[in-house]
């Protein structure tokens, strides 16, 4: 008798065809196509450009900030402002768990000698490939211009510097970072015609750099002065 050919089920089992099962076919089938993600990362660090506070020029209190948006969308923010809703695309840090700003506090160690500080802020910005990115950098004015005769920490600025973390061929997107000006002879404050301290117009404290990346993660920056 010859063995069926055909499958059957015996009490329950399974039996195959007794037939050999056909060969895989020897060339493989063609995959398909991946979209492999660009990894693009942007490293941005607003610090004074000094390592103490001993080390700054000056004597005296200064405090500015660093916000980033993306292209001409300013409702998500990434800052300190916002650390507790930020946007996917972004993280903060501020080098004292407790500090909103770059900040630096100078004071005569004669007489206070345990009151100096010096924070920065970094922000990280991920996916960036294929897309721009606003990093506005501004000074924070206190109510009046404390010891105007013998500090002048007007005269200080923070620089800001922008890293590209994964292109092999760029790096620092600007060697020296980017500041605003600063004068020994234009300080933060005036006063006014009612001998009252305000901000001085003729102080240029902020600008906006912005980032552009193509979508191999080559970026490039311009800067403005506001």
């Amino acid at each position: 008798t010859k063995a069926p050919t055909k499958a059957i089920y015996y009490q329950g089992s399974y039996q195959g065809s007794t037939k050999a099962p056909t060969k895989a076919p020897t060339k493989a089938s063609t995959k398909a196509p991946i979209n492999a993600t660009i990894m693009c990362t942007l490293k941005a660090t607003l610090a004074f450009p000094f390592d103490t506070p001993n080390d700054a020029p000056y004597h005296g209190y200064n405090s500015e900030y660093m916000e980033v948006t993306e292209g001409g969308n300013s409702d998500d923010m990434c800052s300190y402002l916002f650390s507790d809703i930020l946007p996917t695309w972004c993280t903060y840090e501020n080098s004292d768990p407790d500090g909103d700003s770059a900040y630096v506090v100078n004071l005569d160690d004669n007489y206070y000698d345990d009151k100096d500080i010096l924070t920065s802020e970094t922000i990280e910005i991920f996916n960036a490939a294929g897309r721009t990115f606003n990093f506005a950098v501004s000074h924070y004015f206190f109510e009046a211009d404390y010891y105007p005769d013998e500090w002048k920490d007007h005269a200080m600025a923070t620089v800001l510097k922008i890293n590209n973390e994964s292109h092999e061929s760029q790096n620092a997107l600007s060697a020296d970072g980017w500041s605003h000006p600063v004068d020994i002879d234009t300080p933060t404050h005036i006063k006014n015609q009612n001998d009252e301290w305000e901000v001085n117009p003729d102080y240029q404290g902020d600008f906006v750099v912005t980032v552009a990346c193509d979508d191999n993660c080559l970026c490039g920056a311009s800067y403005v002065l506001l």
